[in-house]
């Protein structure tokens, strides 16, 4: 009997050729060095989806979705599929909001371009679900904190918010170490109500996990901020922040869906870079 790995990987090479099979360009090149299952990049996508239809209600258009975005992609469509268009409108997005929409940096892929959103081994969102998750654009949330919560429940991330006042006095110049689920949510929302700060700016992600690193990315896409975001993994040492130009920490925000050893280290490493308490 296979390994559940090897099964991944013959279900991941059977998607891709039966793309190939199916007249869509498929490249393949050197094999992804940290795996991804097929789970995972469904909800990447399922994510994704939900991210765009955040965008669109944001800026008030109908660019990527209903009847006139329908319209345009029948007339251009030729011999494409759903998943195409869908493969197609998560790659645009990825271009300016990359840590949302990339799945270079919510997988944290290795070995690629910054300009590289996934490789050429990425087998895109799965061809049965694909007018599924086009069609729930239309029935999901339009707003940043039930977007979030949707997101976070498609990963599997059991978040607990922080305290009410876990904010306070947190001002434009204030640096914040974010860890955890509900840490972003919590951030996300205290962002939200204030034009005066900018979470990419003014916040650094510590987190492995892809789920609650691409809802931070949509959290930084619906801010629309023009700097780059800011995430780093558990393993991240004081010196490797300052070379990403972090070099005071103010506050930490965990959230207790982390670990205790994990609260533990995202707080020593605040600690080594200046933050009380």
């Amino acid at each position: 009997m296979l390994s559940s790995s090897a099964l991944e990987q013959v279900h991941r090479r059977l998607l891709l050729e039966s793309r190939r099979f199916l007249g869509v360009r498929i490249c393949y090149g050197f094999p992804m060095t940290q795996p991804v299952s097929a789970h995972e990049i469904d909800r990447f996508y399922c994510a994704a989806v939900l991210g765009l239809g955040l965008l669109e209600a944001r800026s008030g258009t109908a660019r990527r979705f209903g009847p006139d975005a329908d319209a345009r992609w029948k007339a251009f469509r030729g011999g494409l599929q759903d998943w195409d268009r869908i493969e197609l409108l998560v790659r645009d997005a990825s271009v300016r909001h990359p840590a949302g929409f990339a799945p270079r940096v919510v997988f944290d892929l290795p070995a690629l371009a910054d300009d590289e959103p996934c490789g050429p081994d990425w087998p895109g969102p799965t061809p049965t679900e694909a007018s599924t998750l086009l069609r729930s654009v239309a029935s999901g949330p339009r707003e940043l904190g039930p977007i979030l919560e949707v997101v976070a429940a498609g990963w599997g991330l059991s978040f607990r918010p922080l305290s009410r006042d876990a904010g306070a006095g947190i001002l434009a110049s204030t640096k914040i170490l974010l860890a955890g689920a509900g840490a972003v949510m919590y951030a996300a929302a205290l962002f939200a109500g204030r034009p005066d700060l900018d979470l990419a700016d003014q916040s650094v992600l510590v987190a492995d996990d892809p789920g609650t690193r691409q809802l931070f990315g949509l959290a930084l896409a619906y801010f629309s901020s023009s700097r780059p975001a800011r995430i780093v993994r558990l393993a991240t040492s004081p010196e490797d922040l300052r070379a990403l130009g972090v070099s005071v920490v103010d506050r930490a925000l965990v959230s207790d869906d982390v670990p205790p050893d994990v609260r533990a280290q995202v707080a020593a490493l605040a600690r080594a870079l200046g933050a009380k308490g």
